[in-house]
């Protein structure tokens, strides 16, 4: 049997493998390399990313950060603004209320604006810190006037004029802002207003009401007084006193129905330490608006003090002097000297009412 041998040709699928086979032989290695690349990242391109990736997420925070920083820094620049206005709007409220309470500051001495019954008052020593970050004060300035009566560096002090500059400070910034008050009511016509009421023979310089009273809470004095035939509008009244220590608490008046009904109006603040301490003198409280009072009706002017005279422990500091006058029946018909108004902390506590003494004062109202 002879053997035959035919030649066939390979087919494509064949050839193709064939090729495969021996190019797999001579480049395993590539082939197996160019697998791994083609089914996934390498270690390399791994931490390249990852790098890539962090260095994007580090800007972002350190963006981020920055921001909120800016955002702090200006919440506190607002509210450090915030508050040195405030001081000057305090500044004004005072300066409405009494010329005299800013005459009588010193220039280049930190105040601070605190309130007290209502009311903005300066104090020397300061509050503690707002919102536990901020520390404001004011500083009162002279102003010179030059031959033209504009505000100079040099020339004539202007006494109806001052300077504020309104400081609100933390531990990384300061604001200051600076203004100019005046005493501008001085120049306005005031409506007539005579003296329509008073006692004034009260001479007598005795520490009668325990005002106020030297932190023990003892209350305030009152003055009993019986309106004429006609009704009134008060506009302001004088108390005849002397502060007995150097500085007394600031002390203010009210009028009232009754010795501790609603007060009818309040006056000014006094700065205690600018009253006499060698003799009694009228000392003026002025109402912010007229104060109506009925014909032929008792009313009392009641004397505060800030700190309050009637709470024990408040801090109030006394006494000051009211003179009066005793003999053995009034000595004025239409009231009577009333004292420890309100003590201890007892809002109805109406006193002791001392019928045979009563306080000096003057009642001014609209003619």
């Amino acid at each position: 049997m002879k053997l035959q041998i035919t030649n066939h040709r390979l087919s494509g699928s064949l050839k193709f493998g064939l090729l495969e086979f021996v190019w797999g032989l001579r480049f395993g290695v590539w082939s197996f390399h160019s697998r791994k690349s083609a089914n996934g990242f390498g270690l390399i391109e791994i931490v390249v990313v990852v790098a890539v990736v962090t260095a994007v997420f580090f800007a972002f925070l350190q963006a981020e950060i920055l921001s909120v920083k800016l955002l702090r820094n200006e919440k506190e620049i607002l509210e450090a603004t915030m508050l040195a206005q405030e001081s000057l709007e305090a500044v004004r409220s005072v300066r409405d209320e009494a010329w005299t309470s800013i005459a009588s500051t010193t220039n280049g001495t930190k105040y601070y604006p605190v309130v007290e019954s209502s009311k903005w008052k300066f104090s020397a020593s300061s509050p503690g810190l707002i919102n536990g970050k901020y520390t404001r004060y004011v500083v009162f300035g002279q102003v010179l006037r030059n031959a033209q009566d504009q505000i100079s560096s040099s020339g004539t002090v202007d006494g109806k004029t001052r300077k504020v500059t309104s400081m609100a400070t933390t531990t990384n910034r300061q604001v200051e802002l600076t203004a100019y008050i005046t005493n501008f009511q001085d120049s306005l016509a005031r409506p007539k207003e005579a003296k329509v009421i008073s006692f004034e023979d009260s001479t007598t310089d005795s520490n009668l009401a325990s005002f106020p009273s030297n932190n023990a809470g003892d209350g305030d004095p009152a003055q009993g007084f019986t309106t004429l035939a006609s009704a009134i509008k008060a506009t302001k009244i004088e108390l005849f006193l002397k502060r007995a220590t150097t500085t007394p608490s600031n002390i203010y008046a009210e009028l009232r129905a009754a010795p501790t009904s609603t007060p009818l109006g309040v006056s000014n603040t006094i700065t205690s330490s600018t009253i006499s301490n060698s003799a009694l003198t009228w000392v003026e409280f002025r109402f912010p608006d007229s104060i109506s009072l009925k014909a032929l009706t008792k009313y009392y002017i009641r004397l505060r003090s800030s700190p309050s005279s009637n709470d024990s422990g408040s801090g109030s500091v006394g006494p000051i002097h009211w003179g009066y006058k005793q003999t053995p029946s009034s000595p004025y018909s239409g009231g009577e000297a009333r004292h420890h108004i309100g003590q201890f902390s007892n809002p109805d506590y109406t006193g002791v009412a001392e019928a045979d003494k009563d306080f000096g004062f003057r009642i001014y109202a609209l003619q």
